[in-house]
């Protein structure tokens, strides 16, 4: 799981909007979409509903734990 793709999902998930979080970010709404396509890819399963935008169950779950392991990344 790479780290930049679970800071976006969080900010994504966080804002509910692609366009908000990639102004946030810094990045092209494409980026945004690119990663968190490329995240729910390698971990098998939809992270966000896109109309309106929100956390899957799965997505949910991730959220949870998402936060601390920023932090520990963060810290390290």
């Amino acid at each position: 799981m790479d780290p930049q793709q679970l800071r976006t999902f969080v900010t994504v998930a966080r804002l509910a909007s692609f366009s908000e979080a990639a102004r946030e970010l810094g990045y092209t709404q494409s980026a945004v979409s690119q990663q968190i396509a490329a995240l729910e890819a390698d971990l098998g399963a939809a992270l966000l509903v896109r109309r309106p935008v929100g956390p899957t169950g799965a997505g949910q779950r991730l959220l949870e734990h998402a936060a601390p392991l920023l932090v520990r990344l963060e810290a390290a």
